[in-house]
């Protein structure tokens, strides 16, 4: 029995990649990037000992990168550092010293998340290829020709996106795309997670996640994603234009990545070779791969389907139990192979002139002199003798397949000679392989300009007066708007967009309420108020196409200020010479002085304080026109999945549900279902007395958030902020709260 790509229209898919796709394989260690490159894959991402979204994984000494790097490339394969976690300001110091040795050794690609990291590495390594790391969350065109601007040469998507939203990419584009083939599924956005974070200080932007998505909430791993598995569906992965097929699994065995690798290697060599038409996946080779470390079963994750209950462990989370023995078996039958270099030599041996060994492999040849051979006095050095001793290439990684020896019958070498000869003409051939990917660096001092995020635009912040901060209320619901307003000290009102729109689900368009637009402001304007419009924590299939008014009533309406969290809508506006204030939200990570500097680069004019620092991180932060959150509950998960269609109870509404974890914590969960999100905020607000406020000058804005509270709890909340505002004593209102991370942060 054999398995074909599913539909007969998949059958007729034409491969439009110029070039197969590229097999990039994980490594947690040395030994599992050998298995990769034995099992076929022609490309390797691996972490060092800094920096890795992966920091629980053996990683890579220093010593060990180097090594790896040149195996790959006498391979002609290629390795890529993992640099996929934000920074902070005192490691973005360490980061030239980091890569420097990488890069001078022909470092093939950096996978990057932070904004202040790609504006680092492009100062400090030209030439060096940068990938926007999936943790960077980008979803659509607009946040692609974001980050090429910034340099990057290849973007991992979002997980979540589909085929066909994958291709529009690649063709509105170009950009080289880098999708997951294999592997596990975070529940989340990558990127836009921070449950492991708040929960357990354990951050996920930082390399250290906890899983909260795999323990039990309402009974049920409703949380937990299954493992995706795509080899039935390549032909409709290449067809999109993906010029990468990524597997996942750094925390994995080498037993998991020889297997994975292997069979995939053999399936798109099988595409390769006989087209999609005849592209069938035989059935002991699938099951091969689904008893593989497969969590509760396998799905083929978003590519063809928003979400459900099929994409879901829903029972349990843990990885089925592997077959050891078979396992091992896969290994060997990919990996137990002489994966050493064939040469061939020519050895000269004359007396009275030096020995001379020529060698030749894939085109690069090169010649070494050695001693002198003398005249043989006793017993002479035979061809036999010397072949014996030429062949014990040892480690160098060489083997002879064919070795010419023309030598006098009456000679004398020593073994000694022969063996360094043999030594020194390797060590020639293998730096002659290698020179075209040694680089050098400029090692003049990178420093840091702060300047340009002091400046005004325009005179937007001319109500901004010196030593003067903002009180700015968020309202994720119009109908708190009312309450809200009746209080004196908020500057700043701002309300979410999906107050305003609808989707239409068969169309897709998406339509704006002008008028409730329009009222919702003339009410804050009345009260002599600022307004902000915050856009979707995710931009999908062509949203601002969809609502082509949105641009038009921005323009026209003129909103003070608009709230963003993620590159589409940054590209967005500056497409649109947008000229109000630009407030980047949460998971737009600006926990460095690089980062802050990127996005003023870039067109954000206020940036929300990074969540993820605590209150000393934070004064060393050279932010201006900050906003610090000091009240909400913060989103702990922007997912694509939707815990009422995973329970089967899918209510097709804009509303509110929970899910409750095993000690009882009850976490709202905002359904959009109009764009197809979940949102899962904390089961308790962020709340910072007022004597703990920070007051570092570059904060000029205090921001209070509303999302599933009633008129008495934002009367509550609101009322005591007042007395903080005008400087009176009052007392903390009896609400259970968090701090965040304001005193401990994270590692």
């Amino acid at each position: 029995m054999e398995r074909s790509a599913n539909k007969t229209d998949r059958e007729q898919l034409k491969i439009t990649n110029l070039q197969r796709p590229e097999l990039l394989s994980p490594a947690g260690n040395y030994e599992c990037f050998v298995a990769a490159v034995k099992a076929g894959a022609d490309a390797v991402y691996a972490g060092g000992i800094r920096f890795g979204a992966r920091a629980y994984a053996d990683n890579f000494t220093q010593d060990e990168m180097l090594k790896a790097i040149d195996y790959a490339h006498l391979r002609d394969r290629k390795l890529y550092l993992t640099v996929n976690t934000v920074l902070k300001n005192q490691e973005t110091d360490e980061l030239f010293d980091y890569i420097r040795p990488f890069y001078e050794n022909g470092l093939d690609g950096v996978i990057v998340q932070d904004i202040g990291v790609i504006r680092l590495l492009g100062e400090m390594f030209p030439g060096l290829s940068l990938h926007a790391s999936t943790q960077m969350a980008i979803t659509g065109s607009q946040g692609v020709r974001f980050l090429k601007e910034l340099g990057i040469s290849r973007v991992v998507p979002a997980r979540e996106l589909s085929l066909s939203e994958i291709k529009s990419i690649y063709e509105d584009t170009g950009m080289e795309l880098e999708c997951f083939i294999h592997g596990a599924l975070c529940y989340s956005y990558s990127g836009k997670c921070l449950f492991s974070s708040i929960a357990g200080g354990r951050s996920g932007n930082r390399g250290r996640c906890a899983g909260p998505c795999r323990l039990p909430y309402d009974g049920k791993y409703i949380l937990s994603a299954r493992d995706i598995c795509t080899l039935t569906i390549l032909p409709e992965l290449t067809d999109a234009g993906i010029a990468s097929f990524k597997i996942e699994g750094r925390m994995k065995s080498k037993e998991y990545v020889a297997g994975v690798t292997g069979i995939y290697r053999k399936y798109i060599d099988r595409l390769s070779e006989r087209g999609a038409g005849d592209y069938k996946v035989d059935k002991r080779d699938f099951e091969e791969l689904t008893e593989i470390y497969t969590r509760s079963g396998h799905c083929e994750g978003y590519y063809h389907q928003k979400n459900g209950r099929g994409m879901i462990t829903i029972e349990r989370p843990s990885y089925d139990t592997a077959d050891e023995a078979g396992l091992r078996e896969l290994y060997l039958h990919y990996t137990d192979k002489d994966d050493r270099l064939p040469v061939s030599g020519i050895l000269t041996a004359y007396k009275g002139t030096g020995l001379s060994l020529t060698l030749n492999c894939r085109g690069y040849e090169v010649s070494c002199e050695g001693d002198m051979a003398e005249e043989a006095k006793k017993r002479p050095t035979d061809e036999e003798n010397l072949r014996k001793h030429l062949s014990k290439t040892g480690e160098s990684g060489f083997v002879f397949d064919e070795l010419s020896i023309y030598a006098g019958d009456d000679i004398f070498v020593p073994v000694s000679s022969v063996n360094n000869l043999r030594r020194s003409a390797f060590d020639l051939l293998r730096n002659e392989m290698l020179k075209k990917y040694k680089r050098n660096v400029n090692t003049g001092e990178y420093r840091y300009k702060p300047d340009l995020f002091l400046k005004d635009k325009d005179g937007i912040r001319s109500k901004t007066r010196e030593g003067y901060r903002h009180y700015h209320c968020r309202i994720d619901n119009i109908e708190m708007l009312d309450t809200v307003c009746d209080y004196d000290y908020i500057d700043i009102i701002s309300a979410d967009i999906s107050q305003f729109t609808h989707t239409d689900r068969k169309t897709g368009k998406v339509s704006l309420d002008r008028k409730r637009l329009t009222d919702c402001m003339n009410k804050v304007y009345s009260k002599d108020r600022r307004f902000f419009l915050a856009l979707p924590p995710v931009i999908r299939n062509g949203y601002f196409e969809r609502c082509k008014e949105l641009g038009e009533q921005i323009n026209g309406l003129k909103p003070d200020g608009i709230i963003i969290d993620n590159y589409e809508s940054l590209c967005y506006l500056k497409m649109m010479d947008y000229r109000g204030e630009i407030l980047s939200d949460i998971h737009m990570y600006a926990l460095n002085n690089e980062a802050v500097q990127a996005f003023a680069e870039g067109g954000v004019t206020m940036l929300t304080c990074p969540v993820e620092l605590n209150a000393r991180e934070l004064e060393g932060l050279l932010i201006q026109n900050g906003e610090f959150i000091i009240y909400g509950r913060l989103p702990m998960m922007i997912s694509a999945g939707c815990t009422e269609k995973t329970l089967g109870t899918c209510k097709y509404d804009n509303g509110i549900s929970s899910i409750t974890d095993r000690l009882g914590n009850v976490f709202p969960v905002k359904r959009n279902c109009d764009e197809c999100y979940n949102t899962i905020l904390n089961c308790v607000p962020v709340m910072i007395p007022g004597d703990r406020i920070p007051k570092k000058p570059g904060i000029i804005s205090y921001r209070i958030h509303f999302t599933v509270e009633d008129r008495t709890r934002i009367r509550e909340v609101m009322d005591y902020y007042g007395a903080v505002a005008a400087g009176k004593e009052t007392v903390l209102p009896k609400i259970k709260h968090t701090l965040g991370h304001l005193k401990r942060g994270v590692e």
